[in-house]
């Protein structure tokens, strides 16, 4: 195996790929999969007098260790059974989940919002988690509608996402 095949193996983009991050199928399930954590932490973690920079710090702790375990897997599993040179491995993992990290980062900014005090506590807190709720509705809209499905299976799709990020929206009433 030489080391063009080593970058094939790990996700190195090749003539023609788009290098960009965050463009395929792997990075739209991270920015879901990254909104619904970003949904459950905040839900998990504001409580009635909360601040939006408490609630803040701990949504940006908690989302970096999801995304280091998820980029720490990605190496695991990339490195497989022949010897990759972990650079590329590294490169490839980061790629692959980067889209974890592009999920959270509006409903960060909008706890950040909060936190220097242009918004209010409450509000900053509410309106990260309807941000999540609204970007869990859009992307499959956009994504499905991308790759070629109808209007009426992206907006199914749609739907059914919309709905998981309000269950997570109502267990935060649930819990508080």
């Amino acid at each position: 195996m030489n080391s063009e095949d080593v970058g094939r193996e790990v996700g190195e983009p090749q003539a023609g790929q788009e290098p960009r991050f965050g463009r395929g199928p792997g990075a739209v399930a991270g920015a879901v999969y990254g909104l619904v954590s970003i949904i459950a932490i905040i839900a998990g973690a504001s409580h009635f007098d909360d601040s939006a920079g408490r609630v803040l710090a701990f949504a940006v702790v908690s989302s970096a260790v999801i995304w280091t375990v998820h980029v720490y897997a990605s190496i695991l599993a990339g490195s497989g059974s022949e010897v990759a040179p972990w650079r590329s491995v590294l490169i490839a993992a980061v790629r692959h989940e980067i889209g974890i990290v592009e999920g959270v980062v509006v409903p960060l900014l909008i706890l950040l919002l909060g936190a220097i005090g242009w918004l209010e506590d409450g509000r900053a807190i509410a309106w990260s988690m309807w941000s999540g709720v609204v970007l869990l509705v859009l992307i499959p809209l956009f994504w499905l509608r991308r790759t070629g499905r109808s209007w009426a299976r992206s907006l199914i799709a749609s739907g059914a996402c919309g709905l998981l990020g309000l269950g997570l929206t109502w267990m935060k009433v649930l819990l508080h």
